[in-house]
């Protein structure tokens, strides 16, 4: 094939990969059509539907590309009617077909999807929506809102009624999961907790207590090198009576698809988060298209969804700001601020029956020398963090941990995760040092199933009880926190700061959410709202003025067909 066949792409919308890889697949359709030449336009939106996944989307909508392609899409002439993009798809013959058609590439109204990906999509619309799906229900919420508090109590009716029932608990991630057993359990042991769980029999709470959660891949039955991929599938049902799954934002298209595949029709599925956090890394925007159908009348999801609103987390002022995020209210959340030294501080509201600590809120604009301010107060707690450590006051060390973290929006960079742990390390002289100090907070980045320890894992760095020996401390639920020697761990990074993403479902006192220097299609709406929402006390943001407001304006936006699937339409 000649080089000339197809357009070398301008601006980065389409790599190299993208090209050779489209390239690849018209070599192959050639065996059987010999004359087969795509036209330049259907060369594009080729490389571009195998680009999706990359960008998190499940397809390319045709009737908008330029918005789907991402940057490099800028001051690209491309043409804005999907009629001509599907026209030059025309040329492409045997590689795009319909709905059905067995070819890499499928054309669906004016979305233009990787047919794997059309076929995830159809059938998680088809196991949601089907008359059969009544036993999955969906539980949506923000942080605080007791989301928790109404698993508890799911969990209790049914082991009260059924002391037998058999109970799964998932969640995407290690860390989520980690998280999900302490905060149930926290809320069983809580004296605030409605009557239904407080009074519930002890036994009742106890064999709550006692069903650990796992990530979705360790329940579904994950094997790499296995055919199929998951132990549990269409063929091979999981059995059981109830099944949580926790974080579900996080959940890529291709996870769901594989969970509701795998889940008998018997079983209870119950899927919880919060749609208004960040999406999945991966492609697909499930939790949010599914509570966008819901919210449509008639939908058939409507009745098996239920919404949560009232916070319980943090105070009203935290609480206004993350409404204005979610409204793009740029306006909304300058009232929340006024300028003063180079913060915005919170203006006082004569409604207020009991207003928040006037520093609950605070912006610093990183040209100010207010940020100099700022790290001294990030390094105090750094230096804090490292004196309770050498004394080897594991358990309040783990506390000071979820005191105050910095939560960044990139990882390179002065302002990124890499700026600041550097910032903080060389203030604290440990830079170019050892690597295993007392007090270093890591996170772990890879599973380690033999170790128990998941990815998102945090912990801290101890000295042993053996001279010379250093140990990381994880928290452990209702327990002592449990101890590691740092000579069996290999993939951790250090965390006094760590990206937003890597924060969704903890929780901290006090946040320091710091923007990336320039806006742009991952400085998002969902970025902010997700970083403020973990504090339960106290935020800081910092970010130019400019930047902020540019992520207030800007949701995140994925081409995919699913809300409109489940709704019917």
């Amino acid at each position: 094939m000649m080089a000339a066949e197809h357009p070398t792409p301008a601006g980065g919308a389409i790599n190299a990969n993208d090209l050779a890889a489209a390239a690849l697949l018209v070599e192959m359709a050639r065996r059987d059509a010999p004359d087969l030449v795509p036209a330049p336009l259907a060369w594009v939106a080729l490389c571009l539907a195998l680009r999706a996944p990359r960008d998190g989307h499940t397809c390319v909508d045709l009737a908008d590309v330029t918005d789907w392609a991402g940057d490099g899409a800028d001051g690209l002439d491309w043409p804005e009617d999907a009629g001509a993009w599907i026209a030059a798809l025309g040329s492409a013959g045997p590689l795009v077909g319909r709905s059905g058609d067995r070819t890499p590439f499928i054309l669906d109204g004016t979305r233009l999807y990787l047919a794997r990906a059309l076929h995830e999509e159809l059938e998680i619309a088809h196991r949601l929506v089907q008359r059969d799906a009544s036993p999955i229900s969906i539980l949506l919420g923000g942080p605080g809102t007791g989301k928790t508090t109404r698993v508890a109590t799911r969990l209790i009716e049914l082991l009260r009624d059924k002391p037998d029932a058999r109970i799964a608990l998932a969640a995407p991630t290690g860390k989520a999961a980690a998280r999900m057993a302490e905060a149930l359990r926290s809320r069983l042991h809580d004296e605030h907790a409605p009557p239904e769980v407080k009074h519930a029999p002890q036994h009742v709470r106890d064999a709550v207590a006692a069903v650990r959660p796992l990530t979705i891949h360790k329940l579904l039955g994950l094997r790499p090198q296995g055919t199929p991929r998951y132990r549990f599938n269409a063929t091979n049902r999981l059995t059981g009576d109830f099944v949580v799954v926790d974080e579900a934002s996080m959940m890529s298209s291709s996870l769901m698809h594989h969970l509701l595949a795998a889940v008998g029709d018997t079983t209870q599925l119950l899927l919880v988060g919060d749609p208004n956090q960040l999406a999945s890394v991966d492609a697909g925007t499930v939790l949010g298209d599914i509570a966008k159908a819901a919210a449509r009348p008639g939908s058939a999801l409507a009745g098996r969804t239920e919404t949560l609103t009232v916070r319980h987390r943090f105070g009203p002022r935290i609480g206004a700001l993350a409404d204005a995020i979610l409204a793009g209210d740029d306006d909304g959340v300058a009232r929340a601020f006024t300028i003063l030294e180079g913060r915005w501080a919170p203006v006082a509201d004569p409604h207020d029956a009991k207003p928040d600590d006037p520093a609950s809120i605070r912006w610093i604009d990183p040209e100010t020398s207010a940020l100099d301010g700022l790290a001294a107060e990030v390094v105090a707690q750094a230096a804090r963090l490292r004196e309770l450590a050498a004394a080897r006051n594991t358990a309040a060390a783990l506390a000071a941990q979820r005191r105050l973290q910095v939560l960044c929006g990139h990882r390179g960079g002065p302002g990124g995760v890499a700026g600041w742990n550097a910032r903080v390390e060389e203030r604290l002289g440990v830079a170019g040092g050892a690597a295993w100090y007392a007090g270093r907070p890591v996170m772990v980045t890879r599973n380690s199933p033999a170790l128990d320890l998941f990815n998102g894992d945090l912990g801290v760095v101890v000295p042993g009880a053996e001279a010379g020996r250093m140990d990381v401390a994880f928290p452990v639920a209702g327990g002592p926190p449990r101890l590691v020697p740092v000579s069996r761990l290999e993939d951790v990074e250090t965390v006094h700061a760590l990206t937003i993403h890597k924060s969704q479902g903890s929780e901290y006192e006090h946040v320091v959410v710091v923007l990336p220097e320039r806006a742009g299609r991952l400085v998002t709406r969902e970025l902010l709202y997700t970083g403020v929402t973990r504090a339960s006390g106290r935020v800081t943001l910092v970010g130019s003025r400019a930047v902020i407001e540019a992520a207030i304006r800007r949701p995140i936006r994925r081409a995919t067909g699913l809300a409109d699937r489940l709704a019917g339409t």
